[in-house]
């Protein structure tokens, strides 16, 4: 360009999108359009010849008088960048950034300031400063766990309440695998799975390790991170300790399908089992048998010694059954002095050996109930073979019955085996 052409500084000044004013003498001698418009100055008489303390917040206005001191005194000083609080010509407060170096304007002093309004950044960067403070209030008061981990599953937050869940803290947390902290891993990424197929899971059940070693049911509600290309990029969410609600759900299950007494099923559980195996049976055509036992004269002990004693001998007489079948083998309370075993993939051969160690076994075991004398008892098993024939689980009931009382007929003590009728000849 031709020097001759080029625009002169003042005209360039006026063109500029940032404020600019000449202060002289602390009084606006000069002011471009931006600052015009910045000031909501109605005319450039609003603001030349006025004093800039006018314009700036009084809590501001040392920091202000100190700048423009420092350059009277130091010419060709340049003030760094600073936030000041001003009032326009309306008494609008904003929040201005501003620049100034010392000039000469006609032979005196001068300052050149240059400024932008910052009243909208610094109104959002309070919004998120007391939306940080209210986070990081709610992160330290809320008793649940919020957490957030990346794509590789390393936890990259964690609020503090963790150290009353699980005894860490949030320290030793930040930056490990958050699949560290489950008792089986594979349930991390069991989780991890079910948040991917569907972004989000709601109350998924699971457990974690706490720093003692104690292992604790947790409840967890999750949502899937992206980043800005779409990729997955973590998970964050809120888990809470259940230990104890899980603990009384247990509590609840198992008064439901125990025996109060015994601590074995009770009826209920036991035939419900009864029905899964024979359903197991009709699919697979595995050998299946069902042994009905009862105690030889139990009556007299209750009369004779009362029903404690004969609440003690049941008790007794079950933990003797319990070493004698198997970890697989079902045994229940029907009722009573009554109870059945039931016995998958066993033929008769394997379940007549069994029943016949029961038998022996509760026969040679003198029960020590705090009596005088311990106490002698026998028992007597019925036992049937589930059939092709058989359509329902209340026929092995009613077969296994039917040898018991035979079993009954024929002494007690011993064990009878229920014989179909086999089919007639055609």
């Amino acid at each position: 360009m031709n020097p001759s052409h080029a625009p002169c500084a003042s005209t360039l000044i006026e063109q500029l999108p940032a404020a600019v004013l000449l202060i002289v003498r602390a009084r606006v001698v000069f002011a471009n359009p931006a600052a015009l418009s910045l000031l909501q100055a109605q005319s450039p008489e609003d603001v030349i010849g006025r004093e800039i303390y006018g314009f700036i917040h009084p809590l501001d206005a040392s920091r202000i008088l100190a700048r423009v001191q420092r350059a009277l005194r130091h010419p060709h000083t340049t003030n760094p960048p600073t936030e000041y609080r001003i009032y326009t010509c309306r008494r609008e407060l904003r929040v201005i950034g501003m620049t100034s170096t010392s000039y000469t304007h006609q032979h005196e002093p001068a300052l050149l300031a240059s400024f932008i309004d910052l009243t909208e950044r610094s109104a959002m960067e309070m919004r998120l400063r007391e939306t940080e403070e209210q986070f990081q209030r709610m992160m330290h008061t809320m008793l649940d766990v919020f957490y957030r981990t990346d794509a590789e599953g390393i936890t990259r937050y964690v609020c503090p309440a963790v150290q009353q869940v699980l005894g860490y803290s949030a320290e030793e947390i930040i930056g490990r695998p958050a699949a560290d902290f489950y008792p089986h891993p594979e349930d991390r990424e069991r989780l991890k799975q079910a948040i991917l197929a569907q972004g989000f899971v709601r109350d998924f059940p699971g457990q974690m390790c706490r720093k003692d070693g104690q292992v604790i049911d947790i409840s967890i509600s999750s949502t899937v991170l992206f980043d800005e290309e779409g990729k997955f990029a973590g998970v964050e969410g809120i888990w809470r300790d259940i230990t104890e609600r899980r603990n009384l759900e247990r509590e609840l299950e198992r008064r439901a399908t125990t025996d109060e007494l015994t601590g074995i099923a009770n009826r209920r559980t036991i035939l419900e089992q009864l029905t899964a195996a024979f359903e197991r049976f009709a699919r697979k055509h595995r050998p299946l048998v069902v042994c009905i036992l009862d105690l030889d004269f139990f009556k007299r002990i209750n009369d004779n010694y009362g029903h404690v004693v004969g609440d003690r001998l049941l008790k007794a007489v079950v933990r003797t059954v319990q070493h004698e079948i198997r970890a697989v083998d079902r045994f229940g309370r029907l009722g009573g002095e009554e109870f059945i075993v039931i016995l998958e993939d066993t033929d008769r051969v394997a379940a007549t050996h069994i029943a016949q160690r029961i038998l022996e076994r509760v026969r040679q075991t003198a029960f020590d109930l705090a009596l005088a004398e311990p106490v002698h008892i026998t028992l007597s098993i019925g036992a049937t073979q589930a059939q092709p024939a058989d359509t329902q689980p209340t026929q092995l009931l009613e077969h296994a019955d039917s040898a018991l009382y035979a079993a009954k007929e024929g002494g007690r003590d011993q064990l009878c085996w229920f014989e179909p009728v086999p089919a007639p000849a055609d």
